[in-house]
């Protein structure tokens, strides 16, 4: 998870193995667009819920 409009990180915010399910937690910067963008180097199903944002 990164802002969207900068490249993608080169760290991992969660590393799993096939067959996982994992939990995780990552606060993010929003992009300038108010998102958030997200990757996978794999076929992924991902949730993902929003607790909060942080005023600037």
């Amino acid at each position: 998870m990164f802002p969207c409009g900068s490249a993608v990180p080169t760290a991992s915010n969660l590393n799993f193995v096939a067959g996982q399910t994992v939990p995780n937690a990552v606060i993010a910067k929003l992009g300038t667009n108010g998102k958030v963008c997200l990757y996978t180097s794999a076929v992924t199903h991902l949730i993902v819920d929003v607790n909060g944002v942080f005023p600037t």
